[in-house]
């Protein structure tokens, strides 16, 4: 049934190494597309490769593996801050612990009770929204994922801890897959391409410049971006 469909004739390739910015309105379809790569959803009608693989042929613990998530809203568990970073991944390191505490900008994280060792209660309610957001993109980031899924993970954060946060960030994306949400231009400038969703649909690929460019309606959007900032 057309009429129910969130997404429509979506054809989108990311290159290996590259990151992808996804932007569009309020509604376009952006978080349904992201949540089809780790499965969260699945697809009706066609196929999500991953490495050239359908998802669906992979085991949930093959493609967790993979591909690593951090969205708006973050998914925290009553257990320790260590637990919820390594998630029961007993190859992660010290090392890989400090590095994606660093690239998150979440060292408040040693100034808890216990440290890392403190509880931080269901979803994380002792803690602050920006405070959460930047644990889940810790624990997305930790041991450099082959495939790195992020919706808006940086949504709650000051504008100041937000560029620290996307300097960081950097370092992460140039040695992975990277399908980001963005909705601040600061966001988009982490890409190397950027997909513009309207409706369902793909309608424009190409470089931030390139866009601004020749697509009216990205520039639209992308102009907007301060007032939505500064409304919410």
């Amino acid at each position: 049934d057309s009429a129910s469909q969130i997404l429509r004739g979506v054809d989108l390739e990311i290159r290996a190494g590259e990151t992808m910015a996804l932007v569009g309105a309020v509604g376009s379809g952006k978080t349904t597309l992201t949540a089809l790569v780790p499965r969260l959803y699945d697809v009706t009608v066609g196929r999500v490769l991953v490495g050239g693989l359908d998802v669906r042929r992979l085991s949930l613990d093959e493609l967790r593996g993979t591909v690593s998530t951090a969205f708006e809203d973050a998914t925290l568990f009553s257990a320790s801050v260590r637990e919820n970073l390594t998630l029961g991944r007993p190859a992660i390191t010290e090392a890989d612990l400090a590095e994606a505490i660093d690239v998150a900008q979440a060292g408040f994280v040693y100034d808890l009770p216990y440290g890392l060792d403190t509880r931080i209660g269901e979803q994380g309610l002792s803690l602050s929204g920006g405070q959460r957001q930047r644990l889940a993109l810790a624990r997305a980031v930790i041991g450099r994922p082959r495939v790195l899924v992020l919706d808006d993970p940086l949504s709650a954060l000051d504008v100041h801890t937000e560029a620290q946060v996307e300097q960081a960030l950097r370092r992460v994306l140039a040695s992975t897959t990277a399908l980001v949400v963005a909705h601040r231009p600061s966001t988009v400038l982490l890409a190397d391409r950027v997909a513009l969703l309207a409706d369902g649909r793909v309608t424009a690929v190409g470089t931030h410049h390139n866009l601004l460019a020749t697509v009216p309606a990205y520039r639209e959007l992308m102009s907007a971006a301060p007032e939505l900032e500064a409304a919410g």
